[in-house]
């Protein structure tokens, strides 16, 4: 299919743009190619990207877009699932600046808003309010509102709240030839008299009206009765009775759902519902997934808010996902499928009792066999493995995953588990495996075909089982988009479905509103096959990439690089740790998506100059702070920190490694040097301004950043003074506690306290000075080093005495290290398996100890409150709450933590970022410290995250070990 890219050269389309727009202009190679993608498996190059930051940015740059014929697609989350956000031409992303709360209004129940503003935050906003916009799809943490207009979003409750299009009060819009319409509910007599004007926005309603009428009886017949449906353009809203609205027409209900292919939503006022007061869920279990969706209307005669199937597939990835696996506790056996159904009331009482009925009616039918009610925390677990049921079907190992290419149909409940049976066998005969999961309660099940489509023989399976599957909704009377829309993905079924008539008159819409077919080309109108345009076709040729690490889980640097679905998990903000550098710019680069696709562009040879050793990727990893959260919060998986080291290993070794990358990465070697004798002279000789001039020079260390003192005895040193403890009948066991570089050199207080406490609890420490974690080299890319070293620090960690013997960590970068990273690292698997699996955070030891019975002491604290901050490697690879229930068992002591995202520190990040690092902290972490109550002792247990507090806050956070005790009976 041929792409139009517009008039003029590409220098001077660039030049008149940063002369009209006030926003960003993005127009390189790199930058173009992280927006030629979405969470679809399409790929369209654009010409260029612009970000505006108000509205007359956006008319500017549709009138430069119109005069040289460029097409225009607008994009929010790119969280599209079937390439709606992907052409050539110009992209409008809204999300950087354009996402204010412009209007509330309680009383009326409305808001109004920038399309920018993401569905989550827009809900935060409202939540004093006790109002919420009330469509919910599962990526409502980076969806933003322009995008559930454009795709007509609905989500988990549309039984109750239905589609974003009844979540509508009006739309303001802006044409391609720069015209602003504002349209709303329309009486007769309005209408009429917008007809009558001699301008577009005149000939849009004149044309609209003739089309209905010419139309009405062929739209009434086409268009399916199941509630959701998205396909087309929406002409039966302004049908009478049922199948359209009693009330006036709106032309809101054409922009709804089309596409971006009609204009550009520059606000939205929006419906606004009451919060539920309170929710129940019930996981009905099941030992065959058909006989699950056999089940439905049973369960829906119980009036449910939300009914949800996840099958066997899912199922079986969310017990071992890292993002998943400590809340996938709410099974019974091993069920092939359950359906979450939620119920919603006044109060908790009410919402669990009307599930615990539903729940027994079930039993007394022999539905299902096993039914769990779950309210509060319990209920939050169950929702967070739903909404990561996209990412769990993509992270099943290997290039072969779950394809969106059927997933979006609907049928009548009555018929779903017939029709899913159907596609199933049709799957079978070609040696297909089938996973499902979502909407049961609509009969939207989204079944997922097992392809790799870089295979041209699985792509030709893609069609045959999508053209299969959409004659069984045909002759069940679905509907073939439900609410993942047409896109790349389904506009060639369009002409099919509704017939020649309905097709002519979707042009007709789209020839008023984009006369020159330059809004969002290719959707809905004159589509482009579903096998063309593919992410991975005859352009992706990735060539053999001499990696460092193994990644032995996904299968080599290439599978780990495409483990990216593109599903922006990693664009949320206001929650969780992810990608704190998109947090802080709302930059798209600046994502773990961003990053992974300048990746599989470099490596496959897409980025015209730029490898993977190129300066502008460079610059594009720059500011990962390796903080690994993708790892566990990104439902695929993707280890961006363990990616960026190895690229920067492979820079390194095409052009050396820099002064300042071996100045930081080898602290280790430097601390260990000059530690306890010399440490006075090394702590003068860095405060001096001309050495702080050098560093900054040469190893990028900002002058501004205060830099950690060494210690005048290293915690090496102490320990081999101290005196041994006479246990007598007391010792429990022993244990190692690794002497990290961290501890050993700058605060070996923490070790002190560490072995103060381990010892009174009756275990007998000895001190694992084996060498370092290699962190500070695995961060700065110096792998072979790392390789070379970390390989020792295993052999001697595997060679102390005892292969049961604990091996403790206080650092948790440390502890990720010698876990995750190390071992992978090396060639011997076998070694680094057998020492993670020793390897424990103090707190998970004592936690693990406490539960088996094997500790039994009381512990006591000096403070009354915490205030807790987690290491972002902590709460990525190992969580908190074994630092709660030690904690926890300290009488009266009060423990708040605080969602604070990444410190901002992040090891080395922090000195060579300094601003930067500032507003990361300044996110959550630095405003929840400076407002904790009077006499809250702030937790960390990572350094870095203590000196952070410290450099910014001039606050001495301590390590959680520093403030416990061992409670002493008196004899």
């Amino acid at each position: 299919m041929h792409l139009e890219s517009g008039r003029g050269t590409p220098a001077e389309l660039e030049s008149e743009l940063r002369d009209a727009v006030r926003g960003e202009v993005l127009v390189d190679v790199t930058s173009r190619g992280i927006y030629a993608t979405d969470a679809s498996h399409y790929q369209v190059m654009p010409t260029c990207v612009v970000l505006p930051r108000d509205e007359a940015d956006v008319l500017a740059a549709l009138r430069i877009a119109n005069d040289r014929g460029l097409a225009v697609t607008a994009r929010g989350g790119g969280t599209s699932l079937s390439g709606q956000t992907t052409w050539t031409g110009m992209v409008l992303d809204f999300t950087k600046f354009m996402h204010d709360v412009l209007e509330v209004n309680a009383a009326e129940q409305w808001v109004r808003v920038q399309p920018g503003v993401v569905r989550d935050e827009l809900n935060r906003k409202l939540r004093t309010t006790g109002l919420h916009f009330a469509p919910d799809p599962a990526t409502g943490s980076r969806a933003a509102v322009g995008g559930m207009v454009g795709n007509n979003t609905s989500g988990t409750r549309s039984i109750v709240y239905g589609k974003t299009s009844e979540n509508i009060v009006s739309l303001r819009v802006a044409l391609i030839d720069g015209t602003v319409c504002e349209f709303a509910a329309t009486s007769q007599e309005a209408w009429l008299a917008k007809e009558a004007r001699h301008d577009r926005e005149g000939e849009l309603y004149r044309g609209i009206r003739a089309l209905v009428e010419a139309n009405m009886t062929e739209i009434a017949a086409r268009y399916p009765t199941v509630m959701r449906r998205v396909s087309g353009y929406a002409l039966d809203a302004f049908l009478p009775g049922e199948r359209g609205q009693d009330g006036p027409w709106n032309l809101s209900h054409l922009i709804v759902g089309s596409e971006g292919t009609l204009g550009v939503l520059l606000e939205a006022k929006l419906k606004l519902r009451p919060l539920p007061k309170a929710a129940a869920v019930c996981v009905v279990h099941f030992k065959d997934v058909i006989e699950s969706l056999a089940a439905v209307p049973a369960i829906l005669q119980h009036s449910p808010s939300a009914v949800e199937l996840l099958d066997d597939v899912i199922l079986s990835e969310a017990r071992t996902n890292a993002a998943t696996a400590a809340k996938a506790d709410f099974f019974k056996g091993v069920p092939q499928a359950v359906q979450i159904v939620e119920f919603l009331g006044e109060t908790e009482e009410e919402a669990a009792e009307r599930a615990k009925a539903m729940a027994a009616a079930l039993k007394s039918e022999a539905i299902g066999y096993a039914s769990l009610v779950c309210t509060g925390d319990d209920q939050a677990r169950v929702w967070e493995v739903r909404k990561l049921g996209l990412g769990l079907i993509s992270n099943v190992p290997g290039a072969r995953k779950g394809i969106a290419c059927i997933e979006d149909a609907s049928v009548p409940v009555e018929h779903l588990a017939s029709y899913i049976g159907r596609v199933r066998d049709v799957c079978r005969e070609m040696g297909v495996e089938l996973c499902l999961y979502a909407h049961a309660s609509v009969g939207v099940i989204h079944a997922r075909p097992l392809l790799d489509l870089h295979d041209p023989d699985d792509v030709a399976k893609m069609k045959q089982i999508s053209w299969a599957a959409f004659q069984l909704v045909k002759e069940y009377d679905g509907s073939w988009a439900s609410e993942h829309g047409d896109g790349l993905l389904r506009g060639e079924f369009i002409a099919d479905f509704y017939g020649p008539k309905i097709a002519a008159a979707f042009a007709e819409v789209k020839r008023l509103f984009d006369p020159r077919g330059l809004m969002n080309p290719g959707k809905i109108v004159d589509p482009a096959p579903m096998t063309e345009l593919l992410r991975y076709d005859d352009r992706y040729r990735p060539a053999a990439v001499d990696s460092s690490f193994h990644y032995r889980d996904q299968g080599g640097f290439v599978l780990a690089v495409e483990q990216c679905a593109g599903i922006g998990a990693c664009r949320k903000t206001g929650g969780g740790t992810m990608c704190p550098s998109y947090m802080a710019t709302r930059d798209e680069e600046h994502t773990t998506r961003g990053r992974a696709n300048a990746l599989r562009l470099a490596m496959s040879g897409q980025l015209p100059g730029e490898e993977l050793t190129s300066d502008r990727l460079r610059s594009v990893l720059d500011l990962c702070l390796s903080c690994k959260a993708c790892k566990t919060e990104c439902p695929t998986a993707v280890d961006m920190s363990r990616l960026k080291s190895d690229v920067l290993q492979m820079r390194h070794a095409k052009f050396g490694i820099p002064l300042g990358a071996k100045v930081r990465g080898r602290v280790a070697q430097h601390a260990r040097r000059f530690v306890g004798r010399w440490s006075r002279v090394a702590n003068g000789m860095q405060q001096l301004g001309p050495v702080r001039w050098m560093l900054e020079r040469v190893a990028g260390i900002d002058r501004r950043r205060p830099l950690p003192q060494l210690a005048n005895e290293s915690f090496e040193q102490w320990f081999a003074r101290k005196e041994p403890r006479q246990f007598g009948t007391k010792m429990r066991g022993r244990v190692a506690l690794f002497c990290d570089t961290f501890t050993n050199c700058f605060e070996p207080h923490v070790g002190q306290a560490a072995v103060e406490l381990l010892e009174a609890c009756g275990y007998q420490v000895e001190l694992a000075a084996v060498g370092c974690c290699q962190r500070p080299q695995i961060s700065q890319g110096l792998l072979r080093e790392a390789r070379r070293d970390g390989a020792r620090t295993l052999q001697r960690l595997d060679a102390l005495p005892g292969s049961d013997l604990p091996i403790l960590v206080l650092e948790p970068s440390c502890a990720s290290a010698l876990v995750d990273d190390v071992p992978d690292l090396v060639d011997d698997e076998a070694l680094g398996s057998r020492v993670a699996k020793r390897v424990q955070l103090v707190d998970a030891f004592l936690s693990a100890e406490i539960a088996a019975g094997r500790l039994d002491v009381e512990f006591t604290a000096n403070v009354e409150r915490m205030l807790v901050h987690g290491h972002c490697h902590q709460k990525a690879m190992f969580g908190t709450d074994s630092m709660h229930a030690v904690l926890g068992r300290v009488a009266g002591l009060a423990i708040e933590e605080v969602d604070s995202g990444c410190c901002g520190m992040a090891g080395s990040f922090g000195y060579q970022h300094f601003d930067l690092s500032q507003t990361i902290g300044e996110d959550r972490l630095f405003p929840a410290v400076r407002g904790r109550t009077e006499g809250t002792e702030v937790v960390a247990c990572g350094i870095s995250c203590r000196h952070q507090l410290h450099d910014f806050l001039n606050v001495r956070a301590k390590h959680w070990v520093e403030l416990v005790e061992v409670k002493r009976t008196e004899p």
